[in-house]
């Protein structure tokens, strides 16, 4: 949920939850930890520092760790680092396990797992709607994670929840702090915090399918047609890198790209005008994005500002953002607001 929506993260690094079930780890590589073992401090640590497969393990933590670190740069409140430190003091409480190495090892393992689901670096399926006990509106959104071990993330409301895939006579099932989610036959059963009553949950069409189905019926505005209720201006330190990038003289195409990032979705439409057909001093291009990668915003418009300056390097002068979402009363317009 890399974009707008803050939601209540009822996951953290769960690793107690599968320490018996995901404890015996494969042969693994010949790397040295992240950290100086000359230095290390606790007997986990120098646990670490002797285990060829524990070392490796933390050599990939380290790795996927990095990666999220960079998504998370615009998290508010930025909470990655804070967890991280959490999850270390907790994988040093292994000492206490009755086998602390793999106890080690499945902590390694699900923060792995945790952190790809989480950022989205790994490949997905999904999001999947359920609509739970015969009430459309009771709804639960679903995204599985090809990690190691498997992983879900279900939203309901503002909660998220990620849950881990668990040993089963039957189906699968997957366990998170307080909630469950087992899929059986088509159907799942889901319990939401702990103590409440199991829901029966079936699958609905995604909201993908559903825009489809209306769009075949009802000719649906092409994106650059679609209403804007309302724009926000986005704060020049979320652009500065880009900003930067102008500044060494590049093109205002180049640097709007630098501004929005990569593209994740299926569609994608750039609108560029200037101002003059020669020697243009002013700039404005337009990005719309749709289809995109995220189970609660569905587009999202940019609208940037360019002029050039005296001594001919062009200068981010405005950039304004609003989005698409894909539920909610409002989907076939861009609004500032946050999606549901």
């Amino acid at each position: 949920m890399a974009y707008r929506m803050l939601k209540t993260m009822l996951f953290s690094s769960i690793f107690v939850l599968a320490l018996g079930c995901w404890g015996n780890v494969g042969t693994a590589m010949a790397e040295g930890p992240s950290f100086d073992c000359s230095k290390a401090s606790g007997s986990i640590e120098e646990l670490i520092c002797k285990d060829e497969e524990l070392s490796s393990l933390d050599h990939k933590l380290a790795g996927v760790y990095a990666e999220a670190i960079k998504i998370a740069t615009n998290e508010h409140p930025p909470v990655l680092k804070a967890e991280q430190r959490g999850w270390i003091k907790g994988r040093n409480d292994c000492w206490k396990s009755k086998n602390p190495r793999n106890c080690t090892a499945s902590a390694y393992r699900l923060r792995i797992a945790e952190l790809q689901a989480r950022y989205r670096l790994v490949p997905a399926n999904g999001p999947i709607w359920y609509f739970c006990n015969d009430n459309p509106r009771n709804e639960v959104v679903v995204t599985f994670f090809e990690t190691d071990p498997p992983t879900l993330e279900a939203e309901r409301g503002d909660q998220v929840s990620l849950m881990y895939l668990q040993q089963s006579g039957s189906g699968s099932k997957y366990q998170g702090r307080n909630e469950s989610f087992w899929e059986h036959q088509g159907d799942a059963t889901i319990v939401w915090r702990y103590g409440s009553p199991e829901m029966i949950c079936s699958k609905r069409p995604s909201a993908v399918q559903l825009a489809s189905k209306v769009g075949a019926a009802d000719s649906p505005l092409s994106l650059a047609d679609l209403p804007v209720v309302d724009m926000e201006r986005v704060d020049p330190a979320e652009y500065k890198a880009a900003s930067d990038f102008a500044a060494s003289g590049n093109a205002p195409l180049d640097i709007v790209l630098k501004i929005v990032g990569a593209f994740q979705g299926s569609t994608q439409h750039i609108i560029q005008e200037n101002e003059a057909k020669e020697a243009p001093s002013v700039s404005r291009i337009t990005v719309l994005r749709d289809g995109l990668m995220d189970d609660s915003v569905r587009g999202v418009r940019w609208d940037i500002a360019l002029e050039k300056s005296t001594e001919n390097v062009w200068k981010i002068m405005e950039v304004r953002r609003s989005w698409r979402c894909w539920r909610g009363e409002k989907t076939n317009m861009f609004t500032s607001k946050l999606c549901p």
